[in-house]
């Protein structure tokens, strides 16, 4: 009978302990991500060996969507990014985090829940895994803007986002350094408040690539939105990037 009870509170314990180490490790909100503000760049100290028409300009939130307008984005690049949701004053949050591949001719994207897409000038491709191939038209002209088609499919704020702000909203503006890959990246940042909801949001801008690299947005102190680019290079991307499941290239 001992022998019984025993058995019966060994494996009770053992099954409370499985349920905190899963609601430690997988459940939201076990421990968010901090999430850091711009610390600005005074005076453009050490941007000396950084190439970009706004170099020497100083930036003001009356002049910075015509700065950054001059900034001339590159259009071949592979990058890896993360987006995280918050909720519940923060404590609650869910990531979702997406590779990128980019051409002028073709992009794609792939999620980390094997969301795939491809668009070229003519078509667009979706497709989970390796399951079947969504295939559809492009609008006529819109296919002009590949990059931009990226952003709107899939929520990404871009350089756009910021060029299309109201100046009336934007609070604060300036140089500041970003951190990818360990690898500091300088960048112009926007704040911007939003009337309606009383939110604060920051993007950055990057000076040597034109791409928005960090965006975030806070209630008060309380993160709501955050995005951030973890990898990040100018080497053309190989063609088996931009293969569709059974091998062919949309390109052809």
């Amino acid at each position: 009978m001992q022998r019984k009870q025993s058995a019966f509170l060994f494996g009770a314990i053992l099954v409370i302990v499985l349920i905190l180490l899963f609601a430690f490790f997988f459940l939201p909100g076990a421990d968010p991500p901090r999430v850091q503000l711009a610390d600005p760049v005074p005076g453009g100290a050490g941007q000396g060996s950084v190439e970009s028409p706004a170099i020497g300009v100083e930036i003001t939130p009356e002049n910075v969507q015509a700065v950054i307008a001059t900034l001339q984005r590159t259009d071949t690049y592979a990058r890896t990014i993360i987006q995280t949701h918050y909720w519940d004053g923060g404590q609650s949050y869910a990531y979702r985090t997406a590779e990128i591949w980019h051409t002028p001719e073709v992009l794609r994207i792939r999620w980390d829940n094997g969301e795939n897409m491809i668009i070229t000038a003519e078509f667009y491709h979706l497709w989970f895994g390796f399951g079947r191939v969504i295939t559809r038209p492009v609008t006529p002209g819109l296919g002009e803007h590949l990059d931009r088609l990226l952003d709107q499919f899939q929520g990404i704020p871009s350089y756009e986002t910021v060029l299309e702000l109201d100046p009336g909203q934007i609070v604060r503006a300036g140089y500041t350094q970003r951190l990818i890959d360990g690898e500091a990246r300088y960048a112009i940042y926007v704040a911007v408040e939003t009337a309606m909801l009383g939110y604060l949001s920051y993007y950055y801008i990057c000076l040597t690539t034109g791409l928005l690299i960090e965006a975030a947005t806070f209630d008060g102190e309380t993160p709501v939105y955050l995005l951030e680019t973890l990898y990040l290079t100018l080497e053309p991307p190989g063609p088996e990037a931009f293969l569709l499941p059974d091998g062919t290239n949309p390109l052809d």
